[in-house]
């Protein structure tokens, strides 16, 4: 995806945060970091969202979501779900699932439960790895800051 094509993905999830009034972020162990540092940055603009640090409290959250939630997803791997949803399918009733946005490096993910793939390059490695979605984090707190 190149800069543009980011630039439009974070605007539309700019504009579902003004649309949603519950909206959820999470990751995966460093990628929660993330989702915490997001937290902070949109509360300090007006905009409080949900997230926790316990992984089934994540699990217990989405899963009890529905159609009147957002929820953003920093998954470096793009594997975020497949610890979720171990041995189930997610989301049965297509109608009153959450609206999903996933932040990730992995371009060929195919979750049809995800809406939209925000995706970026990655060397994929441990050291650089939270610094790509935490500069997403940072973008989408900005045009969020910019459009209120």
């Amino acid at each position: 995806m190149n800069r543009n094509e980011i630039e439009n993905k974070i605007n539309l999830l700019v504009n579902d945060l003004h649309t949603y009034k519950k909206v959820a972020a999470f990751g995966y162990m460093q990628s929660e970091n993330v989702a915490l540092h997001l937290q902070y940055d949109l509360q300090t603009s007006g905009k409080p969202i949900f997230t926790r640090l316990k992984f089934v409290d994540q699990v217990e959250y989405i899963k009890n979501a529905n159609e009147d939630t957002l929820i953003i997803i920093f998954s470096d791997s793009g594997s975020y779900f497949d610890y979720v949803f171990n041995r189930t399918t997610p989301f049965k009733n297509s109608a009153k699932k959450p609206k999903i946005y996933m932040v990730t490096s992995n371009s060929n993910l195919n979750a049809p439960y995800i809406d939209h793939l925000i995706t970026y390059n990655s060397r994929r490695d441990y050291a650089s790895h939270p610094y790509p979605l935490m500069l997403i984090a940072d973008m989408i707190c900005y045009k969020k800051k910019k459009s209120s």
